[in-house]
């Protein structure tokens, strides 16, 4: 049987993330603990995979609950769209969903935003970018530089994601995110999801950690399939209530 280039490869990858985004993500970790100890939340939002890498800092054990997950679904779970619609792989190009996705959160000014994509490209990223940042909140992008400048990548005008931000952090995922050539015109492996995660939990180990350092409450979630985890969630859940949006099973 074939190695995996795949898994030759990951912990080259790790080590290149942690060589040099790790000041980026102490940047965008001081935001995010800036916004919590202000009574804000970190606002998620991320399309298509890197959904993957919102999720994980969303509602999870050992994760803060002060982190609210803001997804296209939402217009059909809060907005009354018709699912159909959402259903459509490009849908995230559409303009306008991104203003009808923040206008259903509403978030506090306090509020920092995440926002995830590895292109950096599509319309509803680039619009909710520009929403979050004139409506006064920071903005922390999570990336592909290596997309975003490529000259093969899909052409779209204005700004991308990595424009708009107060901090960016690179993925260092290639361009089209495939990262082994398996024959000739196809290509495997994609790793955005992988470094995503990765940034995802570091970054909220040093906002924990810089919380604890001004002596701040630490909202942290503990698993629900412990014994004293459904009555200790239960507080956090009401305390973020109407600003952190509750997670389908």
């Amino acid at each position: 049987m074939a190695e995996s280039r795949f898994a030759a490869g990951a912990g080259a990858l790790v080590d290149r993330v942690l060589a040099t985004q790790m000041p980026a993500i102490r940047r965008a970790a001081g935001l995010v603990a800036d916004a919590l100890a202000a009574g804000g939340v970190l606002q998620t939002f991320a399309t298509g995979h890197s959904r993957a890498v919102a999720l994980e800092l969303t509602g999870r054990a050992g994760g803060l609950a002060a982190v609210s997950m803001l997804a296209v679904k939402d217009l059909v779970m809060f907005g009354g769209v018709d699912p159909a619609l959402v259903l459509d792989p490009t849908y995230e190009r559409t303009p306008g969903l991104a203003e009808r996705i923040y206008a259903l959160a509403e978030p506090d000014p306090a509020d920092v935003f995440l926002i995830v994509s590895n292109s950096g490209i599509n319309a509803a990223i680039v619009e909710m970018a520009q929403l979050a940042r004139a409506n006064g909140h920071r903005v922390i992008a999570l990336t592909s530089l290596d997309h975003t400048r490529s000259s093969s990548a899909r052409s779209v005008g204005g700004p991308h994601l990595a424009d708009l931000a107060d901090v960016v952090i690179d993925n260092c995922a290639p361009a089209g995110d495939a990262t082994i050539e398996l024959a000739p015109g196809t290509r495997i492996g994609a790793v955005s999801s992988f470094t995503g995660v990765l940034i995802a939990q570091v970054l909220a180990e040093l906002v924990c950690r810089a919380l604890l350092e001004r002596g701040a409450d630490l909202p942290v979630f503990v698993s629900a399939n412990l014994a004293s985890g459904d009555r200790h969630n239960a507080a956090l859940y009401e305390r973020y209530r109407g600003r952190v949006r509750p997670l389908e099973p």
